[in-house]
């Protein structure tokens, strides 16, 4: 991972618990949403819902219904069948931090508020340096 690669290529999403362990087992291969920044991303810094930040996730495309998928994760039948979100972002690769910046001690020290949908990493250069500086496990 670049650290300046992050720092110009990322939004921050939250994601809840269950879809975060099927994402790091491998059973979710996709994460689903119904919108596409207007700016380029690579990378998705998630914040675990009620959590904190634990993950980075990098993606290498995102499809966009009514194109297929392949069948082989959760919920990829529902989005091939339209059930679901407008667009699938491929998961390449995850990284766990191994440290948990929890919501407290992102709202006291980064004014951090989690994202509805995504936010841009613009106003939060510190806390992107803060995480890239944490060590991370590649878990696939």
């Amino acid at each position: 991972m670049n650290k300046e690669e992050i720092l110009q290529n990322s939004i921050i999403i939250s994601i809840k618990t269950i879809h975060l362990k099927r994402i790091e087992s491998g059973i979710k291969n996709y994460e689903f949403r119904n919108y596409i920044p207007k700016r380029k991303f690579k990378y998705l810094i998630v914040h675990e819902s009620g959590i904190g930040i634990k993950y980075i996730i990098e993606i290498d495309n995102i499809i966009e219904y009514p194109n297929k998928i392949k069948e082989d994760g959760y919920g990829n039948d529902k989005f091939n069948n339209g059930l679901m979100t407008k667009y699938a972002y491929h998961i390449k690769h995850v990284y766990k931090i191994n440290k948990i910046l929890d919501l407290k001690y992102l709202r006291e020290k980064y004014n951090f508020r989690p994202p509805q949908a995504f936010m841009y990493t613009d106003n939060y250069k510190e806390l992107i340096e803060e995480i890239l500086n944490i060590k991370k496990d590649k878990i696939r």
